[in-house]
């Protein structure tokens, strides 16, 4: 057999030769596989759907999902909207399988595809060796150190601070398909990319700046919107914004009794609405009807004026 391959430059889909010849797929699972590879991101895909566009019926468009989902290249997942209450399933695809997360104090088995002998595993996990930590006096001195630490509540608090902004970043994320549906994400890609929207929020951004940055000026045709936020989110963090500076002290003169401001270039002591109080509140002291009346009587008035502010003063 001789193989003739073309050059594409859009309108093609690349799958592994690890998914093509996957020996425990049949050739419908596999076929079924590329064409879910090759629909674009958000497209509504069931069984009934799928088995329309086939000749293949629905009995073995249903087995041949079944099959994709037990290796691990489909992933179903059902979630509840909260606005609606109404329960969905959201279809999750890869050209190759994912990780399955093993129960708790039971080993998992090896996901196909994986590595064989977890060299390249081990040296990536970077998580210090319990055992050895301990033995050193060094590492229990500091696991001393961080018991105490964490008996006062300091690491419970900035633990408490870095997951209440996680939850912001993912909130945030979470409501991009509503600005702009090309970049709806799924919970799945939410929760791996809330921490990198969480850097913004450290950086001071609110979360207004970020969906601005994130839905500003997209191009015509979005394939992958997680690939698009994450590649935003990482290159395209603006300066940390400067604290406003405190606004000037306030140097107007204010009202004696109200303690009113006069604008700007007017001195005084006592506000015109408080004047004509203090005019009316010194006639009826004096027994006089009113102080525009009794021209004559003006050392009275100020008397009057002058009890009147002692009063409010005191």
């Amino acid at each position: 057999m001789r193989v003739h391959r073309n050059r594409h430059d859009h309108s093609f889909v690349v799958v592994p030769n690890q998914a093509a010849r996957h020996k425990k797929l049949s050739l419908t699972a596999r076929g079924l596989l590329v064409t879910l590879l090759s629909l674009p991101d958000n497209t509504k895909v069931t069984v009934e759907s799928m088995t329309d566009d086939v000749e293949e019926g629905k009995r073995l468009v249903s087995k041949a999902f079944n099959q994709l989902e037990a290796a691990g290249y489909l992933r179903r997942e059902r979630f509840q909207i909260p606005e609606t209450g109404l329960w969905c399933t959201e279809t999750h695809v890869s050209d190759l399988p994912t990780d399955h997360i093993p129960t708790v104090g039971e080993p998992g088995p090896r996901s196909v595809g994986g590595s064989p002998k977890g060299e390249k595993t081990q040296e990536k996990n970077l998580l210090p060796d319990p055992s050895a930590t301990a033995k050193s006096d060094g590492g229990e001195r500091a696991q001393a150190g961080e018991e105490e630490e964490e008996a006062f509540g300091g690491k419970n608090d900035q633990a408490a601070t870095a997951d209440a902004e996680i939850g912001r970043a993912a909130q945030t994320l979470s409501k991009l398909g509503d600005t702009d549906r090309r970049l709806t994400l799924s919970t799945a890609e939410v929760l791996r990319l809330a921490p990198l929207a969480a850097a913004w929020l450290t950086e001071g951004h609110s979360q207004l700046k970020i969906v601005n940055v994130l839905t500003n000026r997209l191009p015509e045709q979005v394939d992958s919107a997680a690939a698009l936020v994450s590649y935003r989110l990482k290159n395209q963090m603006p300066a940390k914004p400067q604290p406003k500076a405190p606004p000037a002290p306030d140097t107007r003169d204010r009202c004696e009794v109200c303690r009113a401001p006069f604008p700007l270039g007017r001195r005084g002591t006592v506000c015109g609405a408080c004047r004509e109080e203090l005019d009316r509140a010194t006639a009826f002291l004096s027994g006089t009807p009113a102080i525009e009346d009794q021209a004559d009587d003006l050392d009275t008035a100020r008397r009057g004026r002058a009890l009147c502010r002692a009063a409010v003063a005191a």
